[in-house]
């Protein structure tokens, strides 16, 4: 096991709240954005952030690390003003990238790549290795954000706020064992991370 220690030389338990983005027009079409689409929310997308401080505002979050995009970068943004909080972007946390299928429909995947997109938002172990043409796959993702989160848990913090992607959220949850997740736009998990082991707290809220 792979304990790792904070800078203060401790294995304290680190609480990360996890939200997905709110809504970008790309979302609104209904078609796959991954890090290879970096495009801003739209009005509803911004109203979905604003809404996260009622979600977030009695969980003593000392911090936000965001991925580089600007749909969660805005989110993050939104969400920590009313809090107090910084927002720090964390390029590892960033969306998988999906090679081919950016941009695309969801129907047009599902018609040239159904295998890949289902296994996307239903990642169990025995998918790791499935991916778009020319993306990431399932696993090198899962591995990048969950060595990015035991990055940022050694940095002292005792509750921490992760802004991130739907595609990555269920990765996480097929990580925690979850089937067919559905994260929906500023969607939330808790999950801790405690001597060297991640571990799912509740449902998506």
């Amino acid at each position: 096991m792979n304990i790792r220690f904070n800078r203060y030389g401790t294995m304290e338990m680190v609480d990360f709240y996890i939200f997905r983005h709110g809504e970008t027009d790309i979302n609104k079409q209904k078609r796959w954005q991954g890090s290879g689409t970096d495009v801003d929310l739209n009005e509803t997308g911004r109203a979905q952030a604003a809404c996260l401080f009622d979600k977030l505002k009695d969980k003593k979050l000392e911090i936000i690390y965001s991925s580089p995009l600007i749909r969660a970068y805005h989110t993050a943004q939104i969400a920590a003003k009313p809090l107090g909080i910084e927002v720090v972007k964390f390029p590892d946390l960033r969306e998988c990238h999906y090679g081919v299928a950016e941009g695309m429909t969801f129907d047009d995947v599902n018609r040239l790549y159904k295998e890949v997109g289902e296994a996307v938002f239903n990642p169990g172990q025995d998918k790791l290795d499935v991916r778009f043409p020319q993306g990431e796959s399932i696993g090198e993702v899962r591995e990048r954000v969950l060595t990015a989160m035991r990055t940022i848990a050694g940095e002292g913090y005792r509750c921490v706020g992760l802004a991130v992607h739907g595609g990555t959220m269920s990765n996480l949850l097929g990580y925690f064992g979850v089937e067919k997740p559905k994260v929906p736009n500023c969607g939330c998990i808790h999950a801790f991370y405690d001597h060297g082991e991640f571990r799912l707290a509740g449902n998506v809220f």
